[in-house]
Order: structure tokens, then sequence, then C-alpha cells
């Protein structure tokens, strides 16, 4: 099996979730359970950061309590 591309990933997860503020989290876990895995959890930060500057994503209003940062809170992201 191909492995999948992390930024492909994520485009395809937001367009399924078009109009829909979604959390960063989401999208790892979700892509774990695809088999979708990066080295370290941290290196997501790229792939969110290319997909905006694509004009895939931008940041949402919409704010998200974090698991992996200690429940700290900050914006989600959304489809464009």
């Amino acid at each position: 099996m191909k492995p999948v591309d992390p930024l492909k990933f994520l485009i395809r997860y937001a367009r399924k979730k078009r109009g829909q503020a979604f959390s960063p989290e989401e999208v790892t876990q979700t892509a774990e359970r695809y088999g979708v895995c990066m080295h370290d959890g941290r290196a997501w930060g790229g792939i969110f950061a290319q997909a905006a500057r694509e004009g895939h994503i931008t940041r949402s209003t919409e704010l998200f309590s974090r698991t992996t940062s200690n429940g700290s809170v900050r914006p989600g992201w959304i489809a464009l």
C-alpha cells in the first residue's frame, strides 16, 4: 500500500469539513488511524502552514482546547 502524503490527507480532510471549523488534533488523530504518521507530531505544523499558504485552509475564529498542549485553547482551521 502506497503511503499517503500528509498534505494531501489534510486537504481532503478539510474539504470534507468545508464550512466547519476543525481542530488540528482532529486531523492528526484521524491521520494516525489511517496510517498517516509523522516522525514527530510537531512536524504537522509545517503541513498546516503549507496548506494555508496554498489557500486550502485558513484560521477559524472558533477556539479548541488541545489535549496535546495541556489543554491550551487555540484557534482551529477552516477550509476555503
